[in-house]
């Protein structure tokens, strides 16, 4: 992992900022001579494009949400990386329309909203007290600079111990030096601190809301801790960010993979395969499988298509059956699994897969026929047992569904707990049906021992 720099900011470039961010955003009158009057106010300004967006900020901050932190989210004025800090403005430096807006505001006050060349913008009137929090922060920088390159090169030559020191100090010196915060979680994470390095960067993505990279790293250390949601969050934003990066999507659908969120991973994992120069058949398959978790009939039958064009085989003919029941194509889903049958007779899913889409189709004696097949080819498995019952449920031939039934419960005694659960309730209620009471009882007694870690 490579830590970030930063060279640190001079006095005389700070203040030829200032005097341009006033230029940018305010035209100045004739008479601006360059220092405010010691009675001027110190000010913070936050600039957007439209006058809907300035009435959401003005509502946020009045709910509480920190000046400095809206500028950095959604400020295009001046000084955004400051909190939009400008410092002592002479107020007949400033537009009319700003001279006015900050006359009608006392100190530690929000003014009213008024235009300016570039949108719509409000301002605050700082308190001595803020002022002078925020100037002592100013006159700290020069030894935060400092501080935040011999840590970056501390880190970068292998000694993180030291680099986690001057780093961390330098953060204390000035709270709002990205940098610095992100170069110690990426020290915090070397050293296998995940959660203080989770807690470093989330700080970074809070102060610089469009670092694509913080947000790719805080996504990724994230779902190494197992917090998928958050971590779909984190790449939601980077993906936001750069639309065109393959590399955001795919770590986002698999977030959204891992969080249980099929419908969005499918979306995602589309983006991503739409935005390589090559086919990828691994991650194609994977397409398919979410698609399906997400019935998705016509992404499914589309990523299966593609599955049969990199290699075709019984593997592929069953994948596109399945896509194909989905959606709803139960005759296309016959051929594609009489394909596979075709090819490998001696495929246990392929006769299942086969029989189910019999079963679709109304066809139950051909289902009956294929299923008992792979009963014979895999007895092991309890699912092939549970399809075949309820086909005899259908055809009103309870006796045949109790046996089928029965010797699925058997044969999921190797398989979870919970499944061996579920069969023995249905076995139960098909007892029921037949009026044999106590063997229903036994068979819920069963699954309520089953149940019970």
């Amino acid at each position: 992992m490579r830590l970030r720099g930063a060279g640190f900011r001079r006095a005389g470039i700070h203040r030829l900022l200032i005097f341009i961010a006033l230029t940018l955003a305010f035209p100045l009158s004739a008479s601006w001579a360059g220092t405010a009057p010691p009675q001027s106010p110190a000010i913070q300004i936050l600039v957007v494009k439209t006058e809907s967006e300035a009435r959401a900020a003005v509502a946020d901050l009045n709910k509480g949400v920190p000046f400095e932190r809206l500028v950095r989210e959604r400020s295009i004025g001046p000084e955004r990386e400051r909190g939009g800090y400008l410092g002592r403005v002479n107020p007949a430096s400033l537009s009319p329309a700003a001279r006015a807006a900050m006359e009608k505001t006392p100190p530690g006050r929000i003014s009213p909203i008024f235009p300016t060349e570039n949108g719509f913008a409000v301002i605050q009137v700082l308190t001595s007290w803020e002022e002078q929090e925020l100037e002592t922060r100013l006159r700290r920088e020069p030894e935060a600079q400092a501080l935040l390159e011999r840590g970056t090169e501390l880190g970068q030559a292998g000694d993180p111990e030291a680099a986690e020191s001057l780093l961390r100090r330098a953060t204390e010196l000035n709270p709002n030096l990205v940098d610095a915060h992100y170069n110690l979680a990426i020290v915090y994470r070397k050293r296998g601190q995940v959660d203080a390095a989770i807690a470093r960067m989330d700080w970074v993505v809070r102060l610089r809301p469009d670092d694509f990279e913080a947000h790719m790293r805080l996504g990724a250390w994230l779902f190494e801790r197992g917090q998928y949601s958050e971590s779909s969050q984190a790449y939601e934003r980077a993906a936001t960010l750069r639309m065109d990066s393959r590399e955001a999507w795919l770590r986002l659908a698999q977030s959204y993979d891992a969080a249980g969120k099929s419908r969005a991973a499918v979306g995602a994992y589309r983006r991503a395969i739409a935005l390589q120069d090559f086919d990828d058949p691994a991650l194609v398959r994977t397409l398919l499988r979410v698609a399906i978790q997400a019935k998705d009939g016509p992404t499914a039958v589309a990523a299966a298509r593609k599955l049969q064009a990199f290699r075709a085989g019984h593997e592929s003919f069953m994948a596109l059956g399945e896509a194909l029941l989905l959606n709803g194509e139960v005759d296309a889903a016959i051929q594609e699994y009489q394909k596979a049958v075709a090819l490998v007779s001696s495929s246990a899913a392929a006769q299942a897969g086969l029989g189910l889409a019999y079963v679709k189709a109304g066809q139950a004696e051909a289902a009956v026929e294929r299923l008992l097949r792979a009963i014979q080819l895999e007895p092991g498995n309890p699912a092939y047992y549970r399809i075949l019952a309820r086909v005899y449920e259908g055809q009103g031939r309870l006796d045949l569904a109790i046996v089928a039934l029965r010797d699925g419960v058997r044969a999921a005694v190797a398989w979870p707990r919970g499944l061996q659960a579920e069969m023995a309730e249905e076995l139960a209620a098909l007892y029921d049906r037949a009026g044999m009471s106590r063997e229903a009882a036994q068979e819920r007694l069963r699954a309520k021992s089953l149940g019970t870690p």
